[in-house]
């Protein structure tokens, strides 16, 4: 039986794509209607994605029909490409003409960030496209947990980004330091499906080590979710690391109150803040990366010590880092409960 909402897929090899697919099977109201890969044309998707085998009965196309979309009450373009292509991507989905009440939500950076020194500094291989931009709206639900109606698409968030930011965003109400620490872990997956030397088997395995130290793509992000357009209020150490895990990131961020603040009253303050946020879960001790693995959760906890904080949160980078958070999104786009057809739990050991 056909479902009330379709979504088309561009770019549909990867592991956010991957993910998204397997994602939108168990959705009670929303169906992928068509997946394009120019390195894969008339392959079958589960030929690539072997997870889905007898459960998709899709192929790959050189590019989406646009015309099927149509056929539903409500529809999306979902871009899965590599950060640099979404610009002129949109250009010509949106030549083809955009069928009333369809979005386009992007899983790259292209579009995240807002200020332009800012965008060319870290984001070189993408054309800023203002024109564009300003369409976007920056899709962190439990920051802003309705659709900008003066904005029509959607640009999805990073992962390390996203665990970041709701490890901190409780913070912005209280009285800090001026520099807060993030420590940040990522698996394997991140990186994408396009082999890496430095992603190599043989390298990664039993390793770990820092890379893009001070440098990250996401440290602005994070600061401009937070209020912040580069230390306006706060400045921040992003220091990203590389894990021997294939999925998940984990943040710890410091910070020091400056007033001291009992472990109880810190922990209401998170749990007000969330309280509306169905995929935060709260807890006593540090999170673990198998409980969220597989899910659309972010798990959070947090330890004090007379003025010092430590906020732990673990997400899964495919899930609420990519594919769920999108999936959440298109939910608050299309009018249903952000949590519709993502309420499950991880599968425990991995």
């Amino acid at each position: 039986m056909k479902k009330r909402f379709g979504v088309a897929i561009v770019g549909g090899s990867g592991y956010g794509a991957g993910e998204l697919l397997r994602l939108l099977h168990l959705h009670p109201d929303i169906e992928v209607c068509c997946v394009s890969s120019r390195s894969h044309v008339g392959k079958s998707v589960s030929s690539i994605h072997t997870h889905l085998e007898s459960l998709s009965d899709l192929s790959f196309e050189e590019s989406i029909d646009i015309e099927r979309l149509r056929n539903y009450e409500r529809s999306a373009i979902v871009l899965t490409i590599p950060s640099g292509l979404a610009a002129a991507a949109t250009e010509e989905i949106l030549e083809r003409g955009l069928p009333d009440n369809t979005t386009i939500i992007d899983f790259s950076g292209d579009f995240r960030l807002t200020s332009k020194d800012v965008h060319e500094k870290f984001y070189t291989e993408a054309p800023y496209a203002q024109h564009l931009r300003s369409q976007f709206w920056y899709g962190l639900p439990e920051i802003s947990t309705s659709a900008n109606p003066a904005k029509s698409f959607i640009t999805n968030p990073g992962c390390l980004a996203t665990a970041a930011i709701l490890a901190l965003a409780p913070l912005t109400t209280l009285e800090t330091e001026r520099m807060i620490v993030v420590d940040a872990k990522t698996g394997t997956s991140g990186a994408g499906r396009e082999p890496q030397a430095s992603m190599h088997h043989p390298s990664r395995c039993l390793d770990f080590t820092a890379y893009k130290t001070l440098s990250h793509r996401h440290e602005p992000e994070i600061l401009q979710a937070l209020g912040d357009t580069f230390s306006n209020h706060h400045s921040m150490m992003f220091v990203p690391h590389l894990i021997p895990t294939s999925r998940g990131c984990f943040v710890s961020a410091y910070a020091t109150l400056l007033k001291p603040l009992s472990s109880e009253k810190l922990y209401e303050h998170f749990r007000a803040r969330y309280s509306t946020s169905p995929f935060i879960r709260l807890r006593k001790s540090p999170p673990r990366l198998v409980d969220v693995v597989g899910t659309n959760f972010c798990d959070i906890s947090i330890v004090v010590r007379d003025t010092q904080i430590v906020v732990m949160s673990a997400l899964d980078n495919l899930g609420k880092g990519m594919a769920g958070q999108g999936i959440q999104n298109l939910n608050i786009s299309f009018g249903l409960p952000q949590e519709w057809g993502l309420l499950h739990g991880s599968l425990g050991p991995v």
